[in-house]
């Protein structure tokens, strides 16, 4: 399975300079849990990536206050990133070794075309179990059933 086969096309961004109530607002309104940290103003460079985890760990378990402090403040400035044409498998070594959840998915010419999560593996591996049960069932529900075809004679 291929990145470009399950990844999430287009992503949400907001500008390193909007605070963090701003970032936790949009977040909920696009219903994603990251958001692509940009800067430069019109041209929209990409600056790093801020997460539901980082404004947790980094402002609210402080008590701080999200209308106080900036993207910039708490955004990783790296973002990890993986082709669409790689494999699914090259993705989950790519997240566990650099320990995150999600990669900005670029195209041939480098630009960001999505994001693929966490949430977006486990859905597309969940599918393919679900089939490959379905194919146990089926095979035991032909044997039982007495339907199992005769042997081929060479």
């Amino acid at each position: 399975m291929k990145v470009s086969d399950i990844y999430t096309p287009a992503t949400v961004h907001i500008p390193t300079s909007c605070n963090l109530q701003d970032a936790a607002i949009q977040m909920r309104d696009q219903h994603v849990g990251a958001l692509i940290a940009t800067s430069g103003g019109a041209i929209n460079r990409i600056a790093g990536i801020v997460t539901d985890r980082d404004i947790v760990l980094q402002a609210v378990a402080f008590g701080a206050a999200l209308n106080d402090m900036l993207v910039a403040d708490v955004m990783t400035p790296h973002v990890v990133v993986i082709g669409t044409d790689a494999d699914l498998t090259d993705a989950m070594q790519t997240m566990s070794s650099h320990g995150v959840r999600r990669l900005a998915v670029t195209n041939a010419e480098q630009d960001i075309v999505g994001v693929l999560s966490l949430d977006d593996v486990i859905e597309a591996i969940g599918r393919d179990l679900v089939l490959l049960s379905s194919i146990v069932r089926c095979e035991q529900n032909r044997e039982s059933s007495g339907s199992v075809q005769a042997p081929l004679h060479l």
